[in-house]
């Protein structure tokens, strides 16, 4: 599977953060990744691949995770928002659809719903937390079933990623699960996405469609045959499912 060959990895302060920010591709909409709880944006190379064909895209490391060193103090998921408007300022970004994997999806949003100047879309991939299983435990079982489903490549990155970053693991969890994603989704109003993949345990397809509710304009992709890192396993489908009747990017 092809790899996105980043043009540039370079850090950039965010407030009173800093981030790392790798690039690829020119031209079209600029879209922008934000990963999930405990990795880095490694995982979304071959997504990154695929769209930097038509299009820039900004893949943002967040406080801590991947190459971007952690910050003075756990994060609120509010606060990383922050961090990642900061830092489309910083790009001098406005426009972009932002996309979320995981975690990432409860930063995207509350991005998106802090800065609507900024985001003409807001995609959502494999969005956490259902709100019937929030608590620790009940994620970790749906983790531990997702691996089994993952292919060999991405628990190996997942699991480098995790043992790298297991302090700032430990110290934004209880912010992830404690967070309340279909609360701030109300708040965007931006054209959304809400995507999964088909096997995914961790994003059930009811938790979609109840977060659908909560925006009603919002639309819903499941990519099939892949568990929750979607984007890995099928990155055309992905790119498609939401650049898909978008005149301004091309996927």
């Amino acid at each position: 599977m092809g790899r996105a060959p980043w043009e540039e990895v370079r850090e950039e302060r965010a407030g009173n953060c800093v981030v790392t920010v790798r690039t690829a591709g020119s031209g079209g909409q600029p879209v922008v990744l934000v990963h999930g709880i405990g990795v880095s944006a490694r995982y979304f190379q071959p997504l990154a691949a695929e769209l930097s064909r038509n299009n820039a895209v900004y893949a943002i490391e967040l406080p801590g995770f991947g190459l971007a060193p952690s910050p003075r103090r756990a994060l609120s998921v509010p606060e990383l928002g922050q961090v990642v408007v900061a830092a489309l300022h910083g790009l001098g970004l406005s426009g972009v659809v932002l996309v979320g994997h995981s975690m990432g999806c409860q930063v995207a949003a509350e991005a998106a719903a802090r800065a609507p100047e900024l985001v003409h879309k807001l995609v959502l991939l494999g969005p956490t937390v259902n709100n019937r299983e929030r608590s620790a435990a009940m994620q970790a079982l749906r983790l531990a079933q997702d691996t089994l489903r993952e292919p060999p490549a991405v628990n190996m990155m997942v699991f480098t990623d995790y043992v790298r970053s297991l302090v700032p693991y430990l110290r934004t969890l209880p912010a992830m699960i404690n967070h309340r994603i279909e609360d701030v989704l109300p708040e965007v109003s931006c054209p959304v996405v809400l995507m999964r993949g088909e096997r995914d345990p961790i994003v059930p397809a009811d938790w979609l469609r109840r977060l659908a509710e909560t925006n009603r304009g919002a639309r819903v992709v499941e990519v099939p045959n892949v568990p929750h890192v979607l984007m890995y396993g099928r990155p055309e489908e992905t790119a498609r499912g939401f650049l898909a009747g978008d005149p301004h990017a091309a996927a």
